[in-house]
């Protein structure tokens, strides 16, 4: 993305098959809750060639405030699931219904919603808005006013309803149709809309 505003919420640790080809004209908001995950997120984007990267260590909700995210435990993330350290949510059995015997912590963060992030950092346009966020996408999105269209938006559409339920997936998509977007990929778990 040239000379582009990108919105990542959920980014994890930022070296995942979701990062995008950006360069050094990009804004980049990266948007992860869960401390040391926001650390390693950080680093990993140290020695970037990106001017303009702002890190966000909160949840994004529909309000600010605070919200209790259930994360796997950090000391005790089994050599076989590693990737469990993407599944943290607002659904406390979230992670246990991926895997079993998972030890889990709560933890209290504090929130900000999509509309206080566009007023923080002075966002005037959004090429791309990006949630992965284990079933709080809806929240999210259906709580954005839309003052500024992104002109691509990709959620996580997979657990809206609780781990592996999309019934809500549905007003969601009618919400994006009525503001003029078309859905132009789907897969099990992501969809993408364009204007």
């Amino acid at each position: 993305f040239k000379n582009k505003t990108v919105i990542q919420i959920g980014s994890h640790v930022g070296n995942t098959q979701n990062d995008y080809i950006i360069d050094k004209t990009t804004t980049l908001i990266l948007v992860e809750p869960v401390a040391y995950l926001f650390e390693q997120l950080k680093q990993n984007y140290k020695n970037k060639n990106i001017d303009n990267i702002f890190f966000i260590n909160k949840a994004v909700s529909s309000y600010i405030g605070n919200i209790e995210l259930t994360i796997p435990s950090q000391k005790k993330i089994l050599k076989n699931f590693i990737w469990a350290s993407q599944l943290s949510s607002v659904n406390e059995i979230h992670i246990t219904n991926h895997i079993k015997d998972l030890i889990t912590e709560k933890i209290s963060v504090k929130t900000t919603t999509i509309n206080e992030i566009i007023k923080d950092y002075n966002v005037k346009e959004i090429e791309l808005l990006h949630t992965d966020t284990e079933g709080h996408d809806y929240e999210i999105i259906m709580n954005y006013t839309f003052n500024i269209k992104p002109r691509k938006i990709i959620f996580e559409h997979k657990h809206m309803d609780g781990v592996f339920k999309v019934d809500k997936n549905e007003s969601l998509k009618n919400k994006l149709k009525s503001l003029g977007y078309k859905l132009k990929y789907k897969d099990t778990e992501d969809s993408y809309f364009e204007l």
